[in-house]
């Protein structure tokens, strides 16, 4: 699977994305709160990189 700049650029881009609504969405900004939400936003990241991935193969 070879992987051109525009496609790391995509993963990239959901998982600030992801990552950046659900910081939005809290009330209290602590250290382990981000940290944890900065691991699970991997998840969805990688799950829409990949589809976007296959769709524009």
């Amino acid at each position: 699977m070879n992987f051109s700049s525009f496609r790391k650029l995509d993963y990239i881009l959901f998982y600030a994305i992801i990552a950046g609504l659900f910081i939005a969405q809290l009330f209290e900004l602590s250290l382990t709160v981000v940290i944890g939400i900065l691991i699970v936003a991997a998840i969805p990241a990688l799950i829409l990189g990949t589809i976007t991935n296959l769709i524009f193969k």
